[in-house]
């Protein structure tokens, strides 16, 4: 990509030594073309590839896997105080018992996802 001075854009800065190339984002841009950081292996069933985020994205996932990890620090507690999981396999069945639901949250949600989960996680919405 060569911005119409003729000269290449420089790629982000994150702190970190991670290596950015010129790409499509795989997420949630669009699609676009700019620079992308490899974040891994992707994989389904019988298929993989490299998977790819431009800037944007990449900041939009960290926000959601922070999220997480705040929504598991708050997860709701069955009788015997075991954490109710946010994700069940497929031949797990839900949750038997009554479940005691927490209201620690320190902040707000920073996401969309975030968001669904803090309503799983007081108790305002079915699971």
């Amino acid at each position: 990509m060569i911005t119409a001075a003729g000269t290449r854009p420089v790629p982000p800065r994150l702190g970190d030594r991670s290596e950015w190339v010129l790409g499509r984002c795989w997420l949630w841009c669009g699609n676009r073309h700019t620079w992308v950081l490899w974040l891994g292996q992707a994989r389904t069933t019988g298929h993989h590839a490299p998977l790819y985020a431009c800037e944007e994205c990449v900041d939009r996932l960290h926000h959601t896997i922070i999220d997480y990890g705040e929504a598991m620090t708050d997860a709701p507690v069955d009788g015997s105080g075991i954490r109710v999981p946010l994700y069940l396999a497929a031949d797990e069945t839900p949750w038997p018992g009554p479940v005691r639901y927490r209201r620690g949250r320190h902040r707000r949600p920073r996401t969309a996802l975030g968001r669904l989960w803090e309503r799983v996680i007081t108790g305002r919405s079915a699971r």
